[in-house]
């Protein structure tokens, strides 16, 4: 079986929900120009695209004080930027036979623009039904049944822009031997992900995707997020790669070395099909299961970008 076909067969057994929700691809895996399908809406421009003079007045030709702009007396300054999530790491980290044939694979995942602290975990605290789907089998709309991680933070009220990365928006992928975009695998060594999102001032990027193979291992921003535009100062431009970790979901035991065990992506017959752990969110630097990673920096380069 070739990795391209092992790939494929990994969201498809990842549930079938993988396939419908994360479905389309670009055509050609060099081009920038459409590669962010369900971030139509995100062009900066959910704030007044402009007030033509007079139009706060209501035809008067007197104004009571603070009446004039009908709350919008101060617009709220906003970006928009893109978003790159490469996959860095070495196509031979792992044994050539290994589920992935000693690559390491990173899945779609989801984003988050945020105040405040990362809302996809809390280290010390159980992983969200939806960040365990993400972290044992790869999708991010979640279990059949359940709600994804993307649900979950579309529905947080600290969570300003968000939704998925998908393979629309894959960008390249020289690893795969047909020379395409696939249609709905994780990305191989040399592949990426772009994205736009809307940001203001004081705001912050969070994501995670599935570190492939493992039983429930996932890259993400650490606690506080990247930064995405100070408070004093313009929107974030270049490399926030030292803001992202690898982190155990705590939901799956570590059994056996990655790319070995059955319970595994992308060697699972089923999604959750390994044991429960009943553990915690943690620093994978913190789990002591005797097995080889790489370093955060050496699966991904994050590199953000005002359009």
């Amino acid at each position: 079986m070739t990795d391209r076909d092992t790939r494929r067969r990994f969201l498809t057994t990842s549930g079938g929900l993988v396939t419908l929700g994360l479905a389309g691809c670009l055509g050609d895996g060099g081009s920038d120009g459409a590669d962010a399908d369900g971030d139509d809406g995100m062009d900066g421009n959910e704030t007044d695209d402009g007030m033509n003079e007079g139009d706060e007045m209501d035809g008067g030709d007197e104004m009571d004080d603070g009446d004039e702009m009908d709350g919008d007396d101060e617009m709220t300054e906003s970006a928009t930027v893109r978003v790159r999530i490469e996959n860095v790491a070495s196509a031979e980290f792992y044994p050539a036979d290994t589920s992935t044939d000693g690559a390491v694979w990173v899945t779609p995942g989801a984003y988050a623009v945020h105040e405040g602290g990362n809302p996809i975990y809390e280290l010390g605290e159980p992983a969200s039904v939806g960040l365990e789907a993400l972290a044992e089998a790869g999708p991010p709309t979640g279990f059949e049944g359940e709600d994804g991680l993307v649900d979950e933070l579309g529905a947080s009220t600290d969570v300003h822009d968000s939704g998925p990365y998908t393979p629309a928006d894959t960008v390249a992928d020289p690893n795969d031997p047909t020379g395409e975009v696939p249609g709905a695998p994780p990305i191989a060594p040399g592949g990426a992900f772009e994205f736009e999102a809307t940001v203001a001032p004081g705001q912050r990027l969070s994501f995670a995707s599935m570190f492939v193979p493992s039983n429930d291992v996932f890259v993400s921003t650490g606690e506080d997020g990247a930064a995405l535009w100070p408070e004093e100062g313009d929107p974030v431009d270049g490399d926030v790669t030292d803001a992202v970790s690898l982190f155990d979901a705590g939901t799956e035991p570590n059994a056996e070395p990655p790319g070995t065990g059955p319970d595994q992506a992308p060697a699972q017959d089923a999604p959750d099909q390994g044991d429960d752990e009943g553990g915690t969110v943690r620093r994978l630097s913190d789990v002591d299961d005797g097995h080889e990673y790489p370093a955060a920096e050496d699966v991904v380069q994050v590199t953000v970008t005002p359009t």
